[in-house]
Formats: structure tokens, sequence, C-alpha cells
């Protein structure tokens, strides 16, 4: 979440001589990033993006906390200035209100009637900075609550006292289907259990901590506010504020789980601008509910965990310093030490590694150490790296990747198939056991397709059990108007490319389905076992090869045994099989010495071998 904020504002809360580019360099490198700064009239506003589990620090008092700590370790001296709001009381009590609670769904509520509101129109500082905030001026009754909920981080509302029946609401649940008009004049259909506010004739006057109703917005004739803090349920207010699409910047701050704690100094903070700016005047008590007060928090975390997270010894007294800065309240004991956490960061600090998280950040990133690794790594083997290099191979030959159903009918499963209980109809009544019926399908319906053609699918099949079927990861591919021999090839350099060195373990089929068509399944669990990330490679020959291909009439032989065959003869460095016509094959081959360029003389000698070696061994005469 981005916030704006205007330096002259921020400076109300933080003694300091930085200057705005020093804020913004250094406030970046240890706590919320300062995004963008940018000079309007006269003044600066600091983009901010703040995480979304650091509700605290999202206004003005939250990024000057943040800076108060920051800026020192980077020789600026800084302060956080003390709020000096107190508790007001009412002169005379001329108005009351009566709430009838839920501690299901508020944490905490305060409220207070403000009487004799005489101006609305909002100072001309108030303006400048709501709108340098991204927020429009509307009155001073509403800025007023506008700009308490930017400077605290904790949102409030202000209602027409006089327009809430018998000054009395009830908290309740929301029914499915209930109608309230927001105060923008949008009608919405409520969920059900949304948190609403509801008067004593039992309309809903208030949609709290998202948007006030058009049944009870202050306008040009309100005389008396009933300014109110509610502090609810975060998920309730997600959940409605998503369902309606009503995303204010009230909603977006209770969503996350303002600090309950907060809602005292809001309120202060709002009775001190109503008296100062609109006249006001407290016209009741001030009401707070608060069913759960907050309990200190503790954290735990031992010296050594520390030092070896952080890859640093930091002296005790400096850690106790760095978490001072931040308003936590340490305590050592020997080695381990005891951390009090605020009120204000309750909901995101809550193991040893969150507190050592803010002391690393405060010590300062960029004193870490920075230690190259020694020793050999190992080959990381990840199962999606796994996956994308089989699927990028075959693309890279020409196959084409396809995606079809998990279900088929009694005639594309064998008779261990898995039956499903509530198929959506006879051809979908089992769950595959192979790819193959689902590729030869594919393949039908693609019967147009002009030219040679290879499909593959990597998907599971299922094998059935006593229990829940196996799932089992299964690479299936079919060719059509291939040679038999490049379709093969396709299927071994897909081991080649994983660096699969072909033994005697079994990693599936390849079928010839009719003269031009062929069919290979592998069992992707086996070849996850036998890949290996990285390639072996030889030293790069100082010499050049001399080049030249072989022709030998060959029959009913193996290939591979006759390019090891000549792979055997010395000075030999690479054979590999380039043309095929009838029973006539072509052998390119790779004279190389790794100590010298090899003359034609030397060349003609071992060529000579090698002829020999296919007339002895395999029969076959050279061309």
């Amino acid at each position: 979440m981005n916030i704006l904020i205007p330096d002259s504002w921020l400076r109300e809360h933080l003694l300091t001589k930085a200057t705005p580019e020093q804020i913004k360099k250094y406030l970046s490198l240890a706590g919320p990033s300062v995004e963008r700064l940018k000079k309007v009239e006269g003044d600066y506003v600091y983009d901010i993006e703040v995480t979304t589990n650091r509700v605290d620090a999202m206004s003005v008092r939250g990024i000057a906390r943040e800076a108060a700590a920051i800026l020192p370790r980077f020789g600026v001296r800084a302060k956080l200035k003390p709020l000096s709001l107190t508790r007001p009381r009412a002169a005379k009590t001329t108005a009351s209100f009566k709430v009838e609670e839920n501690a299901k769904l508020e944490k905490r509520m305060m409220g207070v009637v403000i009487d004799n509101i005489k101006n609305r129109e909002t100072p001309g500082t108030m303006k400048r900075r709501l709108e340098l905030s991204g927020i429009r001026p509307l009155n001073a009754i509403v800025d007023i609550t506008n700009c308490v909920m930017l400077e605290t981080g904790h949102p409030t509302h202000a209602f027409d006292y006089d327009k809430i029946a018998r000054n009395k609401f009830r908290v309740r649940e929301s029914k499915k289907g209930e109608k309230i008009t927001t105060l923008n004049g949008k009608t919405h259909s409520l969920p059900a259990g949304a948190i609403v506010f509801e008067d004593a004739n039992g309309s809903i006057v208030d949609l709290p901590g998202i948007m006030g109703t058009k049944n009870s917005v202050v306008d040009h004739k309100t005389k008396r506010v009933l300014f109110f803090i509610d502090n609810n349920d975060p998920v309730r207010i997600r959940k409605t504020s998503m369902a309606l699409g009503i995303r204010t910047l009230a909603a977006i701050l209770n969503e996350k789980g303002v600090d309950p704690e907060l809602a005292e100094t809001a309120l202060f903070r709002g009775i001190e601008l109503y008296q100062k700016i609109c006249g006001g005047v407290l016209a009741s008590k001030i009401y707070d509910y608060y069913p759960k007060k907050y309990k200190a928090k503790n954290v735990s975390v031992e010296k050594n965990l520390i030092d070896m997270v952080i890859g640093a010894e930091l002296p005790k007294s400096d850690i106790s310093k760095y978490l001072s800065a931040l308003e936590f309240s340490p305590d050592w004991s020997s080695k381990s030490l005891r951390v009090t956490v605020p009120s204000f960061r309750a909901y995101d600090i809550n193991i040893p590694e969150d507190i050592i998280e803010e002391v690393a950040r405060i010590y300062g990133y960029h004193n870490l150490p920075s230690v190259v690794p020694s020793g050999f790594l190992p080959p990381i083997k990840s199962i999606l790296t796994f996956e994308s290099k089989v699927r990028s191979t075959l693309k890279e030959l020409g196959g084409v990747e396809v995606m079809t159903l998990s279900f088929a009918d009694r005639s594309m499963v064998n008779e261990s198939a898995v039956p499903l209980k509530n198929p959506m109809g006879k051809d979908t009544k089992y769950i595959r056991t192979s790819l193959r019926p689902s590729l030869t399908k594919a393949l039908k319906g693609n019967s147009g397709w002009v030219g040679p053609i290879h499909m593959f699918e990597l998907a599971h099949v299922y094998q059935k059990t006593k229990r829940l079927p196996n799932e089992i990861l299964t690479l299936g591919g079919i060719f059509r108007d291939y040679d038999y021999r490049e379709a093969k090839g396709i299927v071994e350099e897909v081991l080649v490319a994983l660096n699969i060195k072909k033994g005697l373990d079994e990693l599936g089929t390849f079928e010839v389905l009719s003269s031009n068509t062929f069919y290979y399944e592998l069992d992707m669990e086996s070849l996850y076992k036998l890949y290996s990330p990285i390639s072996s490679y030889s030293e790069i020959p100082q010499f050049p090869p001399q080049v030249e291909d072989i022709t030998a009439e060959l029959a009913n032989v193996s290939i591979v045994d006759v390019i090891k065959t000549l792979e055997k003869e010395k000075f030999v460095s690479w054979v590999e099989l380039t043309d095929v016509y009838k029973t006539s094959y072509t052998f390119r081959v790779w004279y190389q010495h790794p100590k010298k360029t090899l003359t034609d003389k030397e060349v003609t000698k071992i060529r000579a071998k090698l002829v020999t070696a296919l007339q002895r061994k395999f029969g076959g005469g050279v061309k």
C-alpha cells in the first residue's frame, strides 16, 4: 500500500534537520520504501510504500516513528516529538447516547458528542495537507475525521447526532440482502454477517470501518456531531469491503488490524481539532467500550541466535538501543532477551525471527557481512525446473503441448481404472490410467493438419489403491508422419537434455501404432531420479579437428554398436550418424589429437583402421 505524506506535516511529529532527500534515502534503506519525492508548491511529498503487515506505519505519526529510529543510524539526528494530548471533560453534559455493544464484532468503541458547531470552513493548511495526501477536502466536520486518520493511523467517523433516532444505536450482524445507501449516494445489498450500526427505529446508520450511510451524514445544517471511533473485526471488514466493492482508506486500514490502543489518541486529537476549528464544545461524557484490553505481549530470543542470523556479534547494549528506538521494551537475563512488544506491533511480531529482523534493519542491512560461500555447491534439483526443461526441450524439437481431460470412458482405460461416484456422463465415468487414449483422440481431432505432427502432454495418470488413487506424473507423446528413427531420436534427445545416461533403468515405452504413427510414454518420477541439472564438460581442445564422412553398407546391425566401435579408435573424438538411405549409413567422424594438429597422412591411417573394423565386425562395405 502506498501513502502520501507532506514533509511539513511529518516535521510536526519529527524533530530533525535532515533534508527531504536524506529522509527519502535513509528511510528506504531500513524501513518503508520512499518510492518518489516530489516538490509541490513549496512543500515536499513523500510517496511511501508500506508493506501490508505494517499498518502501524501507514500514517504521519507512524512514519515519523520509523524515521526517528532510522536516521540516527546514518549520522542524522532525529527525535519523535511527544504528543501533548490530555483527556478533555465536558463543561456541561447536555447530550447523551447509548450503544448496544457486541463483543463478537467490536474490539473497541469510543465516542463523544460535540455541540455548538459554528464553523464548517476547513482551514487552508488542513485543506492543502489533505490534497497533498490524496484526499479531497469537503467541509471542516468531515475533513477533521480524515486528518485524524492520516495523522494517527486510526479511522474515525462523524455522525449527525440529531439524525440518529433516540440517540441510540445497536451493533449487529447484517442479514443477507439488506439495503443501505452510503454517503456517496450508492445503494448496496449487504451480504450476511457484515457489521452494521442501526438506530432505535431499526434503520442502518453506518457500515462501520468502511463507509457511513446517507441517512446519518453531516451536512450544512449539522449543529451537533457524534464523533465516533470503532475498532472492528478485521476479517469481517475485509470480506464486506471486497463483497461490496467499497475500497475506502478506512476499510484498507481496518482490514489490516489497527491497534485498539490508538483509539484514545485519535479521539483526543479529533476533539482538539473540533474545538479549535469548529468552535465545538463537549456535550457528553466520553464513551469507551473496550471488552478485551490489550495485554502486554512478550517474545524471547537468545543472543547466539541473533548473532548467527545477522552474521555479526552485536553488543547487547546496541540491540537494546535499536529496539528501544522502535518503542519495544528489551530486558536481558544473561544471554536471553525478553522483549515486550508495543500494542501497535502486536499483529506482526510473533516469533524470535521477527525481533531479529527489527534489530537487523536498524543495525543496517548495508552493515551485514558479505561472505562468499566456500566449498562445492551441490546440484540443486527442482521439480519445477525439471518439468520446464522437459517441456522446452520437446518444443524446441518441434513438439506441440496439449492438455486433455483426465476423465475417460470404459473403452479408454484398463481394468484397474478408478470409477467416479458422480460422473458428468458415461464418457467421463473413469479417471485415466494412460495418456495414450487421450493423445490418440487429440491426434484424430487434428486430422486436418498437413504434414508431420508431434503432440505431447505432461499430466497425471491414476493407479487404483485401497484408498485414494496414486497420482503418477507422466509424459506422453504421439507422432504422425514421422520417420521411425527421427521419432525415436527425439525421445532420446530428451534424455540427453536431462543428462540421463542410458542404462538398464526402465523409463517407459515406445510403441509403433502404424507405419507412420508412434507413441511414447515415460514415467516422470523415474526421469527425475536420474535427472542431473548440471552437465559434465570436457576441456576445450587446443587443436582443431579434421572432419570427414564415411558411408558404409550395413544390414541388421545396431547403429549404437557401430558408433561405439568407431569411437574406440585412438584419436577419434566424436562420431555421429548424419544420413541414412536404405541400407546405406553415413557417419561423420572427428579426428583430433590433444597435443597437435593431425596431418592428412595420419588421418588416412586412422581411417583405414576404421574401415577394417567396419568390415570385420559388421561386414559393411565402405564406399
